[in-house]
């Protein structure tokens, strides 16, 4: 059987739903939903027992509208005009209960002051500077028709004892949803920071036991992070230290950095670059290289910067050229054998056939033409024994 704190896990999941299947925004706002609820309940419990029925109309209009939202968020995801809709129903809600619950003199700033922090946590930032605007103009112009219309705000309070009540119940649960959601809000926050140190370490882990050289560069080239490798290699062989913030072309070969600019300027643009090339340094060390030029994406799409990374694959070259030529070797081999050996045996067997032709009279006449051909079949053979050597020892 599970834990209580395993059931209360698996129902809060049910209830704002998994990380796969919500983002954290959409999880943040089923659950804004699901408080939200909770709230308008505690409100309207609190507007009954203390006789305030029109406030008491409006929570259970705006607890029955709230219930919608949630359920369209919740089964149907639809967020985007939800949370525009919500919006818009809180602050015809807050308007009402403003004139309906004593104005300044109620609790309904207290709740201006909330929405405007669970709006700013559930939506994008482009959005922020729209809710602070109409935050401060609905304050601003509620409070303008208090002073300007007296008339217009109706007290329900039958004694001071109610409004102190009222106005310290409100605060209290606005206070603690905000620490709830606070506190959500943070634990998510740390899980992702785990989440997002235990990749760097993979990844860095994975990096720096590669032997290839790798470097990550800002737009402007310069250095952001390096590995082992490439600092081992420029150590050797060019006797340079390298550092963060650094321009790489400092530490570039010579006639490889016209190359490079060019390359890196297409990888901006959004293109995968593969490619080879052969270097030979100062201490007269040949190296062929295989590169790559890689975009660095963000998490809106734009590219901050190129992933470079170079290995020396100049064994495997090797590699492929002792075969290339043992191959070549082979393939003489074989012509020769094919061809060229064919010509001196026909020879002999066409001076066999004429001694035989004669009775083998004239033996000495032909014995030059048998030698020559001889001599030809002997040259082809060592020319196969030497490419056959050659085959053999083949090694740059």
């Amino acid at each position: 059987m599970l834990k209580p704190l395993n059931r209360i896990g698996v129902l809060f999941n049910k209830l704002v739903g998994s990380e796969e299947e919500f983002s954290m925004e959409n999880r943040l706002y089923n659950l804004v939903c699901i408080l939200a609820l909770a709230i308008l309940l505690l409100l309207l419990a609190n507007s009954l027992l203390i006789h305030l029925w029109q406030s008491a109309c409006i929570a259970f209009v705006v607890f029955i509208m709230q219930t919608a939202f949630y359920y369209y968020a919740r089964f149907k995801k639809s967020f985007n005009r939800n949370i525009l809709l919500n919006a818009a129903v809180s602050y015809v809600a807050l308007y009402f209960n403003f004139f309906v619950n004593s104005g300044s003199n109620g609790p309904t700033l207290f709740i201006f002051f909330l929405t405007f922090h669970l709006l700013v946590a559930i939506t994008p930032n482009k959005m922020h500077i729209v809710w602070m605007v109409l935050h401060i103009a609905s304050v601003c112009v509620l409070l303008l028709l208090e002073k300007m219309h007296p008339g217009f705000v109706i007290s329900n309070y039958t004694n001071s004892k109610d409004r102190m009540i009222d106005i310290l119940f409100t605060y209290m649960v606005s206070l603690g949803f905000m620490y709830f959601i606070l506190q959500h809000f943070r634990n998510y926050l740390n899980r992702q920071t785990e989440q997002t140190e235990a990749a760097a370490m993979k990844l860095k882990a994975v990096f720096e036991s590669s032997e290839s050289c790798q470097v990550f560069l800002d737009r402007k080239m310069r250095i952001l992070y390096f590995n082992h490798g490439a600092a081992d290699f420029l150590q050797d062989a060019q006797k340079k230290t390298i550092s963060n913030k650094m321009d790489v072309r400092q530490f570039l070969h010579q006639n490889y950095t016209s190359h490079f600019e060019e390359k890196f300027k297409d990888t901006l643009y959004g293109e995968t670059i593969r490619e080879e090339k052969l270097l030979t340094y100062n201490n007269g060390e040949s190296i062929w290289w295989q590169i790559s030029y890689i975009p660095v994406i963000d998490n809106i799409e734009n590219i901050i910067g190129v992933s470079f990374t170079a290995s020396d694959i100049t064994e495997v070259k090797t590699q492929h050229e002792n075969i290339r030529r043992k191959n070549e070797s082979l393939m003489k081999i074989a012509h020769i054998q094919a061809h060229e050996m064919r010509m001196p045996v026909v020879n002999i067997l066409g001076i066999m056939e004429l001694i035989k032709m004669e009775g083998y009279k004239n033996i000495v006449e032909y014995l030059p033409f048998m030698e020559q051909a001889v001599l030809d079949l002997d040259n082809k053979i060592k020319e196969i024994v030497e490419q056959t050597n050659a085959a053999r020892k083949t090694s740059i």
